[in-house]
């Protein structure tokens, strides 16, 4: 049997999926005449032995990768348990020796308390002998005194210190230790030569998250859309300037095609409900309010920073998209995750105006971006920067879009939308058995800007179900109007200072007792 090597190693390169990562350690061995065993130790103890890889540069070839779990790894930290050990040992002698000056003063101060009968006889002392003793007990009773504060001082530090370095020792010498993966590689050569060993190892404790950044600094320029990447790994290794690859992938995906199962359809049993429905109108109203307040917050201005294209090279296969990095970059274990600059792409873009202000008293300015079909975006959160402000989050997600991707740029004050009942909003009028009930509403836009504006407006009628029930639009002022929906739509152009009216009329008839919900 060969001989076992411990081989020290590093991580030089990562490739970064969605969830998991391919990880690479380099090796640099002297290979000797025959067959060797180099072991890499300490590796995740769950990484994926399926995915263990291993390649050699150099005059050797590969006889046979093993892996296996090493339950009681030793810890590398020997060196400085050893120095945690006598460290406690100094301040523990130290600890004792300020004890025994303690338990010197108390013999000394008790040795002059029994003795303060001077002299020994009845005659007593001399006036001179007298007050050279009381100063002797005087000075040395002061000494203990100082003697004493000072040792326990000393002793009382001495002591958080032990407790410090003694729990810092228990520590580094638990016997709970994590469990390790090692790695032998079985190398043959003819003759010694040195080699570098490459291995591989999938680990599923890792992964990236796309985020953007949106910025715009008005609405007569392009959107620079910043495609970013939160890398990161709670593997336990140390990534220490390593290459990254980013890749949209996913290998923990089984390969298996799905299949499909008979579907057999019966009619199910009727549920009788022991509650009523549970009337979502009030939470939904109680978050818009919300969602109006964070809209309203404002922060102070922020600077666009100039940021320098990243280096980075795209290479596209028929099922994923990978970034390399060219810079190397440091993953710390367990951390919140590193920011990557993947990509800076300059987008040309409409912009318009948005308002739903049946839901919504703000006005939403939102840039159209197209041909970013070509730009490989994943769905994710993206921070937003308009006029040197940042104005809040967004969401872009390209499974969701056509042939445009819509960016919430936030609301703008500068463009009022007003919605408001009108003359005939609560009109009633009953024939035979019949109610009709008519609803109207005024809708005004109006520009305060100094420039020109596109605007879409949205309204909508409401939609029967029942056959007893019909809806009649009276007026809806050149709306677009979605049958199937009942979504109306307004896109006009607005000039400075320019307003515009619309009206939202409509008739609802019904049998007379029937109680129909209209706003």
């Amino acid at each position: 049997m060969s001989s076992q090597i411990q081989t020290a190693s590093r991580i030089t390169k990562a490739t970064v999926y969605l969830f998991g990562a391919q990880v690479t350690r380099t090796a640099a061995v002297t290979a000797r005449g025959g067959a060797g065993c180099f072991v890499f130790s300490g590796l995740p103890a769950g990484l994926d032995a399926e995915s263990i890889q291993a390649s050699v540069q150099g005059a050797a070839l590969i006889r046979s990768i093993a892996h296996r779990i090493d339950y009681l790894p030793e810890k590398a930290e020997t060196g400085n348990k050893d120095a945690l050990q006598k460290q406690l040992s100094d301040l523990q002698r130290q600890y004792g020796e300020e004890n025994s000056k303690l338990q010197l003063c108390d013999l000394e101060e008790g040795f002059l308390t029994e003795n303060r009968q001077l002299g020994g006889s009845k005659a007593g002392l001399q006036a001179g002998e007298l007050k050279e003793a009381t100063a002797f007990y005087r000075e040395r009773m002061a000494s203990i005194l100082a003697i004493r504060l000072e040792s326990n001082e000393k002793a009382e530090l001495l002591r958080l210190q032990i407790d410090a370095v003694a729990a810092q020792l228990g520590s580094a010498a638990s016997p709970g230790q994590d469990p390790a993966s090692e790695i032998a590689v079985t190398l043959a050569a003819d003759t010694e030569t040195a080699i570098e060993i490459e291995l591989s190892y999938f680990v599923r404790d890792a992964g990236w998250t796309p985020t953007y950044d949106i910025r715009v600094r008005d609405t007569a320029g392009p959107v620079a859309l910043h495609y970013q990447a939160k890398v990161f790994q709670n593997t336990g290794e140390k990534w220490t300037d390593v290459k990254l690859t980013l890749s949209t992938g996913n290998p923990g995906v089984h390969g298996e095609c799905p299949a499909l199962s008979p579907w057999y359809l019966d009619i199910a049993a009727p549920v009788h409900p022991i509650q009523a429905p549970f009337n979502a109108a009030p939470m939904m109203k109680k978050m818009r309010a919300m969602e109006m307040e964070m809209d309203e917050m404002r922060c102070e201005e922020i600077p666009l920073p100039v940021q320098a294209k990243p280096a980075v090279t795209v290479t596209e296969s028929v099922t994923s998209v990978e970034y390399n990095i060219a810079a190397p970059y440091t993953i710390p274990a367990g951390d919140d995750g590193q920011d990557v600059e993947i990509a800076m792409h300059s987008l040309s873009t409409k912009y318009r105006y948005y308002s739903v202000r049946k839901l919504e008293r703000e006005v939403f300015l939102l840039a159209a971006v197209r041909d970013w079909e070509s730009l490989n975006l994943l769905a994710g959160e993206a921070s937003v920067y308009f006029e040197n402000r940042y104005v809040g989050k967004t969401f872009i997600d390209p499974r969701r879009a056509d042939e445009e991707i819509d960016l919430s740029l936030g609301t703008d004050p500068s463009v009022v939308v007003t919605r408001v009942r009108g003359k005939d909003f609560t009109a009633k009028t009953l024939t035979g058995s019949s109610l009709r009930q008519t609803r109207q509403w005024e809708l005004a836009a109006r520009n305060l800007k100094s420039a020109p504006i596109d605007i879409e407006i949205a309204d909508q009628l409401p939609v029967s179900v029942n056959k007893q029930l019909t809806v009649d639009a009276v007026e809806v002022s050149g709306a677009a109007h979605d049958k199937d929906t009942g979504i109306l739509t307004w896109r006009f152009s607005l000039e400075p200072a320019a307003s515009r009216s619309m009206t939202v009329k409509y008739v609802v008839t019904g049998p007379k007792d029937a109680a129909v919900a209209l706003d």
